[in-house]
């Protein structure tokens, strides 16, 4: 029989529900590197908590961080864990980038961290926070640690600087793809996925049952005659990119803005400004389309407003000329002016008004537009209502979505509008409603809307769909993923995750191995690569390049399309420039297929080729893939450091603001000599001439530089130079 609650010398007496599948996976994460998959609303944070516990009492001298990727959501971790844990709570803070940098390094002494990723990582690389003193780091929604998100920085380094330390992903929402759940567990160094759902026996018993419902509208006739000019604007582009070659498909009904976007590559290869005109238009036009189907009046109109305020852009003046586009702008603004809504409006309402005294229920859309739209209609109708959304432009701050949050948990109002930002992981425990205003195409999306409700006690979950359009084939995607990602959790459930292999225990100990320093924001895929070909590899925070070969040698790895997209903007310049302010034989790697280049010309690509060899001196190589990516960075390091006997530094790519960091940088240029050696060596000889015309033996006076050092110090300075023939 369960007692009540947690008995524990580190958790508050009678505070924390005693749940025995909680207690069974605390036990099974203090023991490994585990990827959690449970419903919403099952106590995740429960189970986190009690790690926290159990590491807290067993490390004292070290410290716990939980990270989560929004800063509500922060804040919610920082006042569960100062409610159940025996703790100061002056030991239990929340990081975010609203704290200045001073007011963050006191914070991060503490003994419970709850952070966003975003700010750990500038932190980690400014060596406020040292990953070696946290014993266990908890990720939040760890479904985001794909692609170059902030969460896979931190896995990395840390498995590599406390490979001891101990790791829990969390999420109701796994990916809908395997290999991004493996790629899930090798960015965060887990090992194991445990996965329980709804019908799973030991959590079944405290599910709390979500009716999900359905309402479907239909748009009334004067909205069907603007959909059907809008759709005529969209065929007659389709048909001209059907006419250039571009695609073979003349009905717009069978292309979706996805396909769109994917035949762009074809048409900037092509080199057609006509049909790339014709193009961007189709997708702006498909964009308003789904804006006027599944959202509100208004978020049409205020698209077209952006784009008519803007100066320029391809085909933009061609588009907004466009008598179909004219048409259908003037009468959407018409049956605004005269009080016309989309049917979801009138929809929504009557749901709302089914709530009882005192529930709550949250809106999801998509859009701000819509929220706004939303809003003012709900405040008209009487209902007590506010809205969350993200800070980005004129969005909230941290205080303003806090404020909300708690407004709505103390019955200042009963309604919110909420768009991604509240999809999360947000606890508002008596909510018993949640609305899709619309649908997207995620699993995970859908899972995070619908987990808002049904936590402590059943709720509804209801989905409006405006029939034929993109709500019903965005939902039914959604579900079809939703099962995917179900099968695929369940089944690689306890597969061990292989760390490092015998090969790297043999790779560490052969001398004839390169040692590769890899920036941290790389793929740990290809840091696997690099192992696998014989490299030996630590993950550092390069300030410049990607990969350090040598004190010489610097190489910097772009994609296609992110080449081309550093040189449209500028970056690529002003990177190299930052390279070859620190190292003498700089490399540029393009991966991928120049054909498959999207934004820049024949012409231009292949002059941006010749500017970075004539210009910036950059010895420039194409790749296939990252295979060959890996094999050129493995043959350039073991020549430099095998072949040639040079070392390996990382040197600062950031150009000296002061003599002194000018004076410093110029001797750390000295082989073996880092900043500490720098500052060890002018101290002692006051000045950069005196420290080059220093005698061996008085160099070896020097703490830190030894007979082997000091004379090869000693023979840079004095060797002649020859030119090479």
């Amino acid at each position: 029989m369960e007692s009540e609650f947690i008995n524990s010398n580190s958790i508050k007496p009678g505070s924390l529900q005693y749940r025995t599948y909680q207690i069974e996976l605390a036990k099974l994460c203090i023991n490994d590197n585990i990827l959690l998959v449970l419903p919403t609303g099952l106590g995740k944070t429960a189970i986190a908590l009690l790690v926290v516990a159990e590491f807290q009492k067993n490390y004292p001298d070290k410290k716990c961080l939980i990270l989560a990727p929004t800063r509500p959501l922060c804040a919610q971790h920082q006042k569960f864990f100062q409610k159940h844990l025996l703790l100061e709570e002056s030991q239990i803070q929340m990081i975010t980038g609203l704290d200045d940098v001073e007011l963050r390094r006191g914070k991060w002494g503490s003994r419970i961290l709850c952070a966003t990723p975003q700010i750990t990582v500038i932190d980690i690389e400014k060596n406020n926070l040292k990953l070696d003193d946290i014993s266990l780091i908890v990720f939040d929604e760890a479904h985001r640690a794909v692609g170059d998100y902030s969460y896979c920085n931190i896995g990395k380094i840390y498995s590599n600087v406390n490979p001891g330390g101990r790791i829990i992903g969390m999420t109701a929402s796994p990916p809908d793809d395997e290999t991004r759940v493996k790629e899930v567990l090798l960015n965060l160094g887990l090992r194991k996925i445990e996965f329980r759902d709804e019908s799973s026996k030991d959590v079944k018993p405290y599910v709390q049952k979500t009716k999900l419902e359905f309402v479907e509208v239909t748009l009334p006739l004067f909205l069907q005659n603007i959909q059907k000019t809008l759709k005529n604007a969209i065929s007659s582009r389709v048909e001209s990119l059907s006419q250039a070659g571009i695609i073979k498909i003349k009905s717009f009904d069978n292309l979706s803005i996805k396909k769109l976007l994917e035949i762009r590559v074809d048409v900037e290869r092509k080199g057609d400004f006509k049909a790339r005109g014709d193009l961007i238009s189709a997708i702006r036009l498909s964009h308003a389309l789904n804006l006027l189907e599944t959202q509100s009046l208004n978020s049409f109109l205020k698209f077209f407003s952006r784009l008519s305020e803007r100066n320029k852009g391809v085909g933009l003046r061609r588009l907004l000329d466009d008598t179909n586009v004219k048409s259908a702008y003037e009468a959407v603004l018409g049956a605004s002016i005269i009080g016309l809504k989309h049917p979801k409006m009138h929809e929504l309402s009557n749901i709302l008004k089914t709530l009882r005294e005192g529930e709550k229920a949250i809106v999801f859309t998509s859009y701000r537009d819509s929220v706004e739209d939303i809003y003012q209609c709900l405040i008209s109708e009487k209902f007590k209502v506010r809205y969350l959304i993200g800070k980005s432009g004129k969005g909230q701050n941290q205080k303003e979505q806090l404020k909300t949050l708690d407004d709505m948990k103390n019955g200042v109002f009963d309604v919110l509008i909420a768009t991604q930002v509240g999809e999360e992981g947000l606890d508002i425990s008596d909510c018993r409603l949640v609305i899709f205003f619309d649908n997207v195409p995620s699993a995970i999306r859908f899972i995070q809307r619908r987990g808002r409700t049904g936590r402590n006690a059943p709720g509804r979950a209801v989905i409006l769909i405006t029939k034929g359009t993109k709500d019903e084939v965005y939902y039914w995607s959604s579900i079809r993923k939703l099962r995917s990602a179900k099968q695929i959790a369940a089944k690689i459930e306890k597969t061990n995750i292989s760390e490092n292999g015998p090969l790297d225990k043999f790779i560490d100990n052969v001398i004839s191995s390169p040692l590769i320093y890899v920036d941290m924001r790389e793929s740990l895929l290809l840091v696997d690569e690099l192992k696998k070909i014989g490299c030996r590899v630590e993950i550092k925070a390069l300030p410049v390049g990607d990969f350090v070969a040598s004190d010489e040698v610097i190489i910097e790895r772009k994609t296609v399309n992110d080449f081309v997209k550093s040189v449209i903007d500028g970056r690529l310049f002003s990177q190299l420039m930052a390279i070859r302010a620190s190292y003498r034989k700089p490399i540029i790697i393009i991966e991928g297929d120049r054909n498959k280049a999207v934004g820049l010309g024949t012409a231009a690509f292949f002059g941006a080729l010749a500017s970075l060899v004539s210009d910036f001196q950059v010895s420039t190589f194409m790749s296939t893939d990252m295979s060959e990516t890996c094999q050129m960075i493995f043959h350039i390091a073991r020549r430099e450091q095998i072949e040639k006997n040079k070392d390996i530094k990382i040197r600062s790519g950031r150009k000296p603001t002061s003599m002194k960091e000018t004076q410093k940088f110029i001797v750390s240029g000295l082989p073996g000599v880092n900043t500490v050696l720098a500052d060890r060596l002018l101290t002692e000889f006051k000045t950069v001439a005196n420290t080059f015309n220093a005698e061996e033996k008085m160099l070896k006076d020097v703490e830190g530089i030894g007979d082997i050092l000091a004379k090869r110090i000693s023979d840079v300075l004095r060797a002649e130079y020859m030119l090479e023939d």
